[in-house]
């Protein structure tokens, strides 16, 4: 079985992901002329509603927007009568959520090393960066839709909730509280209300579970919020989490103003042996890799933003 979009046939490979609830089907698929795999999301529109399918088309569109090699690429959309297509980048790997539970399960209460730790943090902020560059709410920022391949590089994907900025307005309202509940910030969950600071809080509870290993909103429900372990971590993520874990979105940092702090954030080396640190979960050697890619980040983002006289980032939100 394969699938056409844009003249070009994509061989079904297997299935990633089925949700009967809204029709859609998610897809490995090849593409026999490059030999290269890639991801077909496909929605169901038959008998929708015309609404329904610009909502969908919005969503290709909100992905054409993005240049960033930490957001899921977007190669093109189709439809038929019965379907909506999106072509995807397949990342080859899995997710944050499978790495935090990997750790969980074969290191039970044992944390992981805080340049693992400085790296998914420092990519996953500058894919965040240009979601909001580009006048955008993801709105369901959570491990499960951060990807990580075997080089532990991050990309972002899970943009079906996403929504447009409307500059005239400070928020924009939803009937619909979208998002997955640990991770969605207070104002959502009341008002039914977002901007760019929903992502924040978002980031914050995904920095907080990184360093802890554990659910910040499961902690919260139980009062049993733990610091983060002062002797295996910079107290700086503490006050980073805190700062975007307010429950007032307006005293929340922008990402500009994340990104100047992890920037002064200095790593701890713990050794191994004291954290009790798996470092092959996917296999790699990190002190090759892992400083690579923080050079990258340092060298090819960095110069990009722009600082003022007391070196902080300048906001563009």
């Amino acid at each position: 079985m394969s699938i056409t979009i844009n003249s070009i046939n994509y061989k079904i490979i297997k299935d990633l992901c089925k949700v009967k609830k809204i029709g859609m089907n998610i897809y490995q698929v090849l593409n026999e002329k490059d030999n290269k795999y890639y991801v077909i999301k496909e929605i169901s529109i038959k008998d929708e509603k015309k609404e329904i399918i610009n909502d969908i088309q919005k969503e290709a569109d909100i992905l054409s927007k993005f240049k960033s090699d930490r957001i899921v690429k977007y190669y093109g959309s189709s439809k038929d009568k019965n379907n909506f297509y999106i072509l995807m980048e397949y990342c080859e790997g899995n997710d944050l959520r499978y790495f935090i539970d990997e750790q969980k399960k074969n290191h039970p209460n044992q944390l992981l090393e805080e340049h693992i730790i400085y790296n998914i943090i420092k990519q996953l902020s500058f894919g965040i960066k240009e979601i909001h560059d580009n006048k955008i709410v993801h709105r369901d920022l959570k491990p499960e839709n951060i990807f990580m391949n075997k080089n532990m590089e991050i990309k972002i994907g899970g943009f079906g909730v996403s929504k447009e900025l409307n500059s005239y307005k400070k928020y924009n309202s939803t009937i619909n509280k979208s998002g997955t509940f640990n991770y969605t910030a207070p104002e959502i969950i009341k008002y039914g209300k977002y901007n760019e600071k929903a992502d924040i809080w978002a980031l914050g509870c995904i920095i907080y579970e990184i360093l802890t290993l554990r659910i910040y909103f499961e902690d919260k429900f139980s009062e049993d919020i733990q610091n983060i372990n002062s002797d295996c971590y910079n107290t700086k993520w503490q006050s980073l989490i805190d700062s975007l874990l307010q429950i007032d979105e307006q005293n929340r940092p922008n990402i500009y103003e994340i990104i100047g702090q992890i920037n002064k954030i200095e790593i701890n080396r713990i050794s191994n042996d004291k954290l009790g640190i798996n470092t092959k979960i996917f296999n790699l050697n990190e002190n090759i890799i892992i400083p690579k890619i923080i050079r990258r980040l340092d060298n090819s983002e960095l110069k990009n933003l722009k600082f003022d006289k007391t070196n902080t980032i300048k906001s563009k939100i």
